[in-house]
C-alpha cells in the first residue's frame, strides 16, 4: 500500500505492560504516575531511544481531573518521571479514543516534519480514584468514594434514540437491531453469535500474559455443570442479560493500564529499530446525534474516508477493533470488508474470528476480555497489532504473516477511528 502522509511515519517502539485490577498484589502501593512512567520507559527501551532523542510527548487520559485526584493536568510530573522536563507535551481527552486520537497527533507531529521522534502514551484509572488530599498511591475503588460518579452518564446522552440506561458498562443495543433489520437475521441467531464472540475472546485472552481475564469460558462452563459452554452462555443464572440483546459475558470489561509506542520519520527508523511498522494512513469519524444507528454510520464515514483505490480490504492480514459491546466487532468487520456483509456472524459462531482462524479478529482478546481503560486502550490495542505484525505475540499469534492490519477504534459513542499499518 502506498503512504498517504505528507511524510512516511514508522513506530519503532512500545510497552507490553499487563492490563490490571488495583487489587492485584502487583500494584501494592504504585501510584498511576509509577505505572505511566513504566510504560514510556519500556516503549523508549524497546524503541533503543533515549529521552533526549524525543521531540514531542502526546499523553492521552480520559477525565484525569477526577481519576487522577482532581489534578486537572499531570503533565509536568510526567515530564519529570521520565526524563524528559522541558519537552513539548499534549494531553488528548476523547474518552476512549483518547489512545488512538493521540497515536494520530504524534504520527501528524513527524508527518509535517516538525518533529522526528514522538513518544505517545496512555494512562488510566477507570474503576478507582485518588482520595482527595491524600498521596497519589493511596488509591480507592469507585464503590467507596463519597462522590460517586459514572463514566458513562458523561459521555453519553439518552435523547432521540439512546438506549436509556447507559452506565458504566457503556451499553448499547443498536448494532444488534440495525443487523436484524438490515439481514433478517433471528434474535436467537444474534444472542448465538455475541456468545460465540465472548468464548472466542476469552480463549484468545487466555493465551495473553497480558490480557486481565485468562479463564476460558469452556473451563467455567464445566465448573458450573455444563458440558455445552455455549449453553451456559445462554444462562440466564450465569450470563444474564443486562439489555435486550447484550449480556454480562458481552460487555466491556473495565481495568487499570498504561501504554506507550515510539514513532518516527521512516528514514531514520531503521537506525534505532530492525523491525518497524509504517503507518499508512487514518481517518476518524465523529456524528453522535446525525443518523439512527450512529455506531454504525460512523464506521461507514470512517470508512469512506480511509479507503483509497489502492486499498484493498481482502489483503488485510488482520483486524484489532475496539469491543465496547459485542454487536461493535460484528459491525466494524463488515462495514470495514474484513467479513463479508450480513455473513460474518457465521464467521463468529464457527470460530473462525479466533487468532488460529482463517479472519483473526482481536486476537489478545479484546475489551471484553483483555481489558479496556478507557484513555489508554488505544494505545494497548495498537500495541497488541504491533506486536503481532512483529511475530511476537506469543501463544496468541495468529497463524500466518501479519503484513497488513486494520486498527478500528471508538470512544464515547462519539467519535471513531480508522488506522492502517503495514509491515515494509
Amino acid at each position: 500500500m502506498e503512504q498517504k502522509l505528507a511524510r512516511s511515519v514508522s513506530i519503532i517502539g512500545t510497552s507490553t505492560l499487563p492490563q490490571r485490577y488495583f487489587d492485584d498484589p502487583m500494584y501494592e502501593g504504585l501510584s498511576i504516575y509509577e505505572l505511566w512512567a513504566c510504560a514510556c520507559h519500556q516503549a523508549m527501551e524497546d524503541a533503543g531511544v533515549k529521552p533526549r532523542d524525543v521531540d514531542k510527548i502526546v499523553y492521552s487520559q480520559m477525565a484525569n481531573y477526577v481519576t487522577a485526584g482532581n489534578v486537572l493536568g499531570m503533565v509536568g510530573t510526567l515530564e519529570e518521571w521520565i526524563g524528559l522536563a522541558g519537552k513539548p507535551i499534549i494531553h488528548i481527552e476523547q474518552a476512549c479514543a483518547s489512545g488512538y486520537i493521540a497515536f494520530m497527533e504524534a504520527c501528524n507531529a513527524v508527518a509535517s516534519g516538525k518533529c522526528d521522534i514522538v513518544l505517545v502514551a496512555g494512562i488510566e484509572t477507570p474503576k478507582h480514584f485518588n482520595a482527595r488530599n491524600q498521596p497519589a498511591h493511596m488509591i480507592r475503588p469507585i464503590a467507596e468514594y463519597e462522590e460517586w460518579w459514572s463514566p458513562g452518564r458523561a459521555l453519553f446522552d439518552t435523547t432521540y434514540y439512546r438506549f436509556d440506561g447507559v452506565s458504566d458498562n457503556l451499553l448499547t443495543d443498536e448494532q444488534a437491531r440495525f443487523y436484524m433489520k438490515e439481514y433478517g437475521v433471528s434474535e436467537e441467531t444474534i444472542d448465538d453469535t455475541y456468545n460465540a464472540m465472548s468464548v472466542n475472546l476469552r480463549r484468545n485472552a487466555s493465551r495473553n500474559p497480558r490480557a486481565a481475564e485468562r479463564r476460558e469460558f469452556a473451563e467455567i462452563a464445566k465448573e458450573n455443570g455444563f458440558d455445552d459452554v455455549m449453553e451456559y452462555m445462554r444462562s440466564e443464572e450465569h450470563n444474564r442479560k443486562i439489555t435486550r440483546f447484550i449480556r454480562k459475558r458481552g460487555s466491556v470489561l473495565h481495568n487499570v493500564a498504561a501504554g506507550a509506542i515510539v514513532v518516527c520519520s521512516s528514514d531514520i527508523a531503521k537506525k534505532f529499530s530492525q523491525k518497524p511498522i509504517e503507518v499508512i494512513d487514518f481517518a476518524s469519524s465523529s456524528n453522535t446525534q446525525r443518523f439512527p444507528y450512529c455506531f454504525h454510520q460512523m464506521n461507514v464515514d470512517v470508512r469512506d474516508a480511509l479507503y483509497k483505490d489502492d486499498i484493498d480490504p481482502n489483503e488485510l492480514d488482520l483486524m484489532i477493533t475496539t469491543v465496547m459491546t459485542s454487536g461493535e466487532q460484528l459491525d466494524s468487520a463488515e462495514v470495514f470488508g474484513y467479513l463479508p456483509e450480513g455473513k460474518g456472524y457465521q464467521y463468529e459462531i464457527d470460530g473462525r474470528t479466533c487468532f488460529d482462524g482463517d479472519k483473526p479478529i482481536n486476537p489478545h482478546g479484546g475489551d471484553l476480555s483483555f481489558g479496556h481503560a478507557f484513555g489508554a486502550s488505544g494505545i494497548n490495542m495498537l500495541s497488541e497489532a504491533i506486536l503481532q505484525m512483529r511475530g511476537e505475540a506469543g501463544d496468541c499469534q495468529v497463524q500466518k504473516d501479519v503484513q497488513k492490519c486494520l486498527v478500528r477504534g471508538m470512544g464515547g459513542g462519539h467519535t471513531t477511528v480508522g488506522i492502517i499499518l503495514e509491515k515494509k
